[in-house]
């Protein structure tokens, strides 16, 4: 490892990656920090008896030819190796309820979506046309959501001041139609009261455009692109914690990690979380402002989750090429108080696809919302290397009652998991908090409000004039939307229109 950077890049999720391919592919001598033993923030895998399991992609939109995120990753040079498999065209996820048998499915491709959901609500046909075209028209309001190279933002943002409940039941009056256009929401940690229409709308509009799963995982996305850096001299290094930022006068000189190391450097980009910034600036006063800091640490986070991860008998049971989102009750928006009450309220289920069969799964998986405060007994204890088992029995016993909770639920619909589970492992708030650098365990990061869009609004530029953020947080959570951060980020060292071109021109 050198000690002279031209740019020290921290954190190594998808938008670190991304940041770090684009300018070492411009020349820069980029070197991408990461504090734990695997790199990819979301993108990480875990490998429990053998099967492979999903941090946080769980499926991935956007990626047929022509589609924005086919293009992004054909620029980063990682498009023609994913091993990916398309998810059902008619089906690519499927919304239930209890005391209805009927199941309510979502087709890839508008047209599709419109005609099959038209096919399920007759008489609401032209409610599901106006919502399809909603979609579309706020994502054309987000010119990198479609690499528009000459497009400007638009002069007004009283898109990003819709309310997503209320834009939805706006288009129908239909409840059933509501809670299924809404039912996925534990996408984006939705919330009836705040989550704003512009976030619902870019996160579904992708997986209507065509959906997929990773075959054995979503980490071959962080391996490629990591290929693809050091091809053009980019530097990862791993287990490397940065604690502090050195300055000289205004602007950082070197980052020192928690070893004592220093490493010199001309910018850095931070992908870390920005509560970070307190640490990393420390008591050196004047660099950035205590408002503004104040203002970071006051932006709720996106609720965690709690998953369960269920390891099948071979070939017993089918794979399943659908997401599963059940919610016991058709009020949709406002699962995480109702979990309080009822754990869980509602829930996401899937089978990751292996290479293993195309015809069986070795494994089932499902998550729901849970808060960092329910296990706030335990939360001074923190997974380290060498120590990844810190909490004890009552903690272990906590993750199993919730699991085995969760299965009752999941035999309902499930029925063929019955007798084909030989193993189970769970993760919480605390694991998510400890794997991905969330401080809240939070997959989505900030929480988005429709009534103040600016409070949550961190420019990529601080106040530092050689720090630059990238990141969820900074801008829409998902495998597109970190991208797009990392790009956003990458304007502030490379033109843009020479950029999006070059992106835009990839093959």
């Amino acid at each position: 490892m050198d000690n002279n950077y031209d740019i020290i890049i921290i954190g190594s999720g998808l938008s670190g990656l991304a940041c770090a391919y684009t300018l070492s592919k411009e020349g820069y001598k980029v070197c991408v920090l990461e504090k734990n033993k695997q790199i990819g923030g979301c993108l990480q895998t875990f490998v429990r008896d053998k099967c492979i399991f999903d941090v946080g992609v769980h499926y991935i939109g956007g990626l047929s030819e022509g589609q924005s995120l086919n293009q992004y990753f054909k620029y980063f040079g990682i498009m023609d190796k994913l091993k990916v498999q398309q998810m059902d065209l008619d089906a690519f996820d499927i919304i239930s309820f209890d005391d209805d048998p009927k199941e309510y499915k979502m087709a890839q491709g508008h047209e599709r979506f419109v005609d099959s959901l038209s096919q399920q609500f007759p008489e609401e046909s032209q409610a599901i046309k106006t919502y399809s075209q909603m979609l579309q028209d706020i994502c054309d309001k987000f010119p990198l959501y479609h690499l528009e190279i000459d497009k400007t933002y638009p002069d007004t943002f009283n898109h990003l001041g819709l309310n997503a409940r209320d834009t939805i039941n706006s288009i129908t009056k239909n409840k059933k139609l509501q809670a299924v256009l809404g039912g996925n929401n534990l996408l984006y940690g939705g919330d009836g009261d705040i989550t704003p229409f512009h976030l619902h709308a870019m996160v579904l509009n992708g997986y209507i455009e065509s959906s997929w799963r990773c075959v054995d995982g979503g980490s071959q996305i962080a391996r490629l692109l990591v290929k693809n850096i050091r091809k053009h001299g980019g530097e990862i290094h791993k287990r490397k914690e940065v604690d502090q930022f050195v300055f000289s006068g205004s602007e950082i000189k070197a980052v020192r990690l928690t070893t004592g190391e220093e490493i010199n450097c001309k910018k850095v980009i931070s992908s870390a979380h920005p509560y970070q910034l307190r640490r990393f600036v420390g008591g050196q006063k004047g660099h950035l402002r205590k408002a503004y800091m104040n203002r970071i640490e006051k932006i709720k986070a996106t609720p965690s989750v709690f998953s369960a991860h269920y390891i099948l008998k071979p070939d017993t049971v089918k794979y399943i090429n659908s997401n599963y989102y059940h919610s016991k009750s058709e009020d949709v928006w406002n699962i995480v108080n109702d979990n309080k009450k009822n754990w869980p309220t509602a829930y996401l289920a899937l089978t990751p696809r292996t290479s293993k069969s195309a015809i069986y799964a070795d494994s089932f998986a499902a998550m729901t919302y849970m808060t960092i405060e329910e296990t706030e007994q335990w939360g001074d204890s923190f997974n380290t290397v060498g120590n990844e088992s810190p909490r004890g029995n009552s903690y272990e016993d906590f993750k199993a009652e919730k699991a085995e909770l969760m299965l009752k639920e999941l035999y309902k619909r499930f029925p063929q998991l019955k007798g084909n589970i030989m193993s189970v492992h769970t993760s919480s708030p605390l694991s998510f908090r400890d794997y991905i650098g969330s401080p809240t365990g939070s997959l989505y990061g900030f929480e988005r409000d429709y009534q103040d869009p600016m409070r949550s609004a961190l420019a990529v530029q601080t106040r530092i004039p050689n720090l630059s953020l990238t990141g969820q947080n900074i801008n829409v959570h998902g495998i597109l939307g970190v991208t797009v951060s990392g790009i956003l980020t990458c304007l502030n060292f490379i033109d843009r229109k020479k950029l999006l071109t070059d992106i835009v021109s990839a093959s």
